[in-house]
């Protein structure tokens, strides 16, 4: 049985071919964490395995089991796909691949289902419900220019959870975005060069950011930079 994309970034072969290794209808794109797991190199793809580990070493020095029940997750995919988001666009802005959103949409409701990466729950819990059954910019577009202005606003030492705080999404997404994640919705992207255009030319410390955090981010981006 060909491995699961939630698995562990420590069972890939690093030098394995990606294609003898993805399950052949996988929707697994690049910049996911799962796309390492199957072997590909792209260094988008190996820097989002790195953040995943990293997510899940924190995770076990807070007590927190790496699974955990579907339900929540599911319950909240079920909630935005009535609100008008299909399963590929739940997928895009969690980061995940839609393979796992559409068995979320399936499970609800069902008992006795496998558990899930918790991190997966997380990005699934971490999408806002759309107030209106129709939004307001739809459509997927991409990244590329919000990837820039996000980086741009890392050099300036904004963190992302302050980002994401502003954008009314988690600061993965806003880690995703910024790091070449491929497509994003439409009205993120507007909402992402509106907020560039606000606090590109303020002190994140004069507006509340601690020095050590606007710091790290600063530090954090330049490295990036350098990795590309």
């Amino acid at each position: 049985m060909p491995p699961s994309p939630e698995q562990s970034a420590s069972t890939a072969a690093p030098g394995a071919p990606l294609m003898q290794r993805r399950p052949h209808r996988s929707a697994v794109r690049h910049g996911q964490a799962s796309c390492a797991d199957y072997g590909c190199t792209r260094t988008e793809c190996r820097q989002a395995a790195r953040r995943a580990r990293r997510q899940r070493k924190q995770d076990r020095l807070r007590g927190l089991t790496a699974r955990v029940p579907p339900y929540a997750a599911a319950r909240r995919a079920v909630r935005l796909h009535e609100q008008g988001m299909s399963a590929q666009d739940i997928a895009d802005r969690a980061g995940l691949s839609v393979t796992l959103v559409r068995r979320l949409l399936r499970i609800w409701g069902q008992d006795q289902v496998g558990n899930i990466a918790r991190a997966s729950a997380d990005a699934i819990l971490g999408i806002p419900v759309p107030a209106r059954r129709e939004p307001s910019a739809p459509g997927l577009t991409d990244s590329a220019e919000a990837s820039r202005l996000l980086a741009d606003l890392a050099r300036a030492g904004w963190p992302a959870p302050a980002l994401a705080l502003r954008l009314g999404v988690n600061a993965r997404t806003v880690a995703e975005v910024r790091d070449k994640r491929p497509r994003l919705r439409l009205d993120l992207a507007l909402r992402i060069r509106r907020l560039h255009r606000q606090l590109i030319g303020l002190d994140p410390i004069s507006q509340g950011i601690r020095p050590a955090a606007a710091a790290r981010t600063r530090t954090a981006a330049a490295r990036r930079a350098a990795e590309v």
